[in-house]
């Protein structure tokens, strides 16, 4: 019992400094809002891409365009529709660089999380399974 509890706290202890250290530094940002334009949706052997085309305006009043990646699902398709108005994040000193606070972490690491999730669930049924 001792060992499975062990266990639980280094398991809790690694969620924990994967999410600390897969945070993203956005200082350099700055948050507005945008407007969908146009949805690229792009499926490459594996690899699946979704970036929309995006008017916004900075904060020095500039009316600008430019292209951000989006939270999709693979082989479906993006979230969001054309239409829709987005929080997005663009560079201070080059305002056509743009990212997006779903793609900070989600898109980064959302994958490694769920295979880290299924690993937990697969350890904890095996420590059950061997008990018996």
């Amino acid at each position: 019992m001792k060992h499975l509890k062990n266990f639980h706290l280094s398991i809790l202890f690694l969620c924990f400094s994967f999410c600390v250290i897969a945070q993203d530094d956005t200082s350099g940002y700055i948050e507005t809002e945008a407007v969908i334009k146009e949805i690229n949706f792009k499926v490459r052997s594996r690899r699946s891409s979704a970036t929309a085309t995006v008017n916004y305006k900075t904060l020095e009043g500039d009316s600008l365009t430019s292209t951000v990646k989006l939270m999709h699902i693979p082989f479906i398709g993006a979230l969001d529709k054309e239409g829709d108005r987005i929080k997005i994040l663009y560079n201070k000193e080059t305002p056509l660089l743009l990212t997006t606070k779903s793609t900070s972490f989600w898109q980064s690491y959302g994958l490694y999380l769920l295979i880290g999730f299924g690993i937990i669930i697969l350890l904890y049924r095996f420590i059950n399974r061997s008990k018996k």
